[in-house]
Parts: structure tokens; C-alpha cells; sequence
């Protein structure tokens, strides 16, 4: 026998907006954990070549290698930027600013849980290889099968609903200030 929740049983299921506007929300978590990962993960690549151009220059003395290596780990870092920029564009970080450290927690906690569904549906879905999935949409021949994927992400296993509904009622307690 199942238990049952006094409480839910006699006031019913509250959440917060509408299904609209809670679709969204879930969306804004996925994509902005999704965005902050490819970002870690884009450091990371960095790290690894700035490892390997000191390599090269101290460990192999091969100079001219260690430069290219070096100025690749920047286009990296450079491409790291443009995207956590264009991130904070998009999810308008300085508009919730006085939330901005309980939005920051809540992409974290929703991270792992993004992370895992993206392996779920067979996609890339490990910070190390993450990139992987940028590249995926970017050919042709297999951008059709990833999109199909991604659709099939499930955001309920992904964003719970207290979670949805928390970030509503951070979101209209900001826009109310």
C-alpha cells in the first residue's frame, strides 16, 4: 500500500506559473547548465594544450611546436569566452543580478542531472567530451539524429518541480524590486 500525503490529498498539486512559462524555466536550466559545461569543458581543452605547449617548449625543446600549440589553447580560451558570453547575454545575468548566487546553485544542482540524461539518450554527456556534442550539430550527416536526441530528453527527469517552481518565484521576486 502506498503512503499518501495528508497535505496533497486535501489541497490538491500547487505550481507555480503556468505548464508555458514552467517549460520554459526547465529549458532555461538545461540550456544554461548545458551552455556553463561546454564552457568547463572548453577550460579543460585549454588547460591541456597550455600542458602540452609546455611540453614541448621545456620538455622537447621544439619551440615553433610549443608556440602553435600555445596560440591553439588560446583560440580555445577565446572560444570559451564568446560562448559564456553570449550565455550571459542570453540568460540576462545582470538583470537578476540579486538572485544571480541562488541561480548559480541551481544550474549546478541541475548540471549532473543534464550530464546524465544527455547519456541516457545516447548522446555526449562527460565534461571531457562534451565538445563533441557542438561538433555532432555542426555536420550535416549526423545533426538530423542529434536533434532527434536531444528532443527526446525528458525535463522532468532533468529539472524536478520544486526546482521549476523555485526558480519562478526567484525570478518574480527579482522583477518585483
Amino acid at each position: 500500500m502506498s503512503e499518501i500525503d495528508p497535505y496533497e490529498s486535501q489541497f490538491g498539486e500547487f505550481r507555480q506559473g503556468n505548464a508555458l512559462t514552467q517549460w520554459a524555466l526547465a529549458r532555461y536550466l538545461v540550456g544554461r547548465s548545458l551552455g556553463e559545461s561546454i564552457g568547463a569543458s572548453l577550460l579543460l581543452i585549454a588547460v591541456v594544450f597550455a600542458g602540452l605547449a609546455a611540453g614541448l617548449w621545456w620538455g622537447l625543446d621544439a619551440r615553433g611546436w610549443a608556440v602553435l600549440v600555445a596560440i591553439i589553447a588560446l583560440l580555445v580560451l577565446l572560444m570559451r569566452w564568446i560562448v559564456l558570453a553570449v550565455l550571459s547575454r542570453l540568460t540576462a545575468t545582470r538583470e537578476y543580478a540579486p538572485i544571480e548566487r541562488r541561480l548559480r546553485e541551481m544550474v549546478a544542482e541541475t548540471r549532473g542531472d543534464v550530464l546524465g540524461e544527455l547519456r541516457r539518450v545516447g548522446l555526449p554527456g562527460r565534461i571531457w567530451n562534451l565538445p563533441l556534442l557542438a561538433v555532432r550539430l555542426l555536420r550535416r550527416k549526423t545533426r538530423a539524429a542529434t536533434f532527434a536526441r536531444l528532443k527526446s530528453v525528458d525535463l522532468d527527469r532533468v529539472v524536478p518541480a520544486s526546482r521549476v517552481d523555485e526558480l519562478h518565484m526567484l525570478i518574480k521576486s527579482a522583477g518585483s524590486r
